[in-house]
């Protein structure tokens, strides 16, 4: 079943700006946004998310970091797509957003299993062409950066990688992605990036060990 365009803003503590809303949209689009501290107002149509970012909890949480990924115990439904998100980091309107968009595609979909202190920035997903999704993370404690990218993101061979030079491999869920130093100092995990689908995780402020840990557990959403 093609999925409706879904529409979710949520809070994050400590942020800005206006008080998040939900909506349907006509477009094959999504958008997931953190941009407020607290869940007031939102459309008739669909209830106003929770701002919970964390697994495990209810509204915001502060940063109490662990040794290392691991899959969130937040909320998810019991059963279909729903259930097959439930281990990807984030509130159950993060782990909608991912069983929305791995429902409506054909081609393996991923999502992140981070440990506590994390924080979704935004997320945002397109059917067309095959299907694309972004969606960022930020880490309370030292501002370090996490971005998945996956799908249509190379249409015509060409750009397809930010500056970098390939130091190695890595595993990435059930594939070997190149290993990517980033000119401009970060760090990624990049499969068959000159590709429709193809899948890049990129890592600002986090060592290459880091990005490896991550990369080694992300979840398929889709199996």
């Amino acid at each position: 079943m093609l999925v409706r365009a879904l529409v979710l803003v949520l809070g994050v503590a400590a942020c800005g700006g206006p008080g998040p809303t939900a909506s349907l949209g006509d477009g094959p689009t999504g958008v997931l946004d953190s941009a407020a501290p607290t869940a007031v107002g939102g459309s008739s149509a669909v209830p106003s998310p929770s701002i919970d970012q964390t697994p495990g909890s209810s509204g915001s949480a502060g940063p109490s970091p662990s040794s290392g990924p691991q899959g969130s115990s937040g909320p998810g439904a019991s059963s279909g797509p729903a259930s097959q998100s439930a281990p990807c980091y984030g509130s159950s309107d993060t782990k909608d957003f991912f069983a929305s968009f791995a429902q409506a595609v054909p081609w393996p979909v991923y999502c992140v299993t981070l440990p506590s202190g994390w924080s979704v920035v935004k997320g945002v997903y397109r059917l067309r062409d095959g299907g694309q999704l972004t969606i960022s993370y930020q880490r309370r404690l030292d501002g370090a950066q996490l971005t998945l990218d996956e799908g249509a993101r190379c249409l015509d061979g060409t750009g397809c990688l930010p500056p970098s030079s390939v130091v190695g491999s890595t595993p990435f869920a059930d594939r070997v992605a190149d290993l990517l130093a980033l000119t401009s100092g970060g760090v990624a995990a990049a499969v068959d990036a000159d590709r429709n689908p193809s899948w890049l995780l990129t890592g600002t402020g986090l060592s290459q060990d880091d990005l490896r840990a991550i990369a080694a557990v992300l979840h398929l959403v889709n199996e």
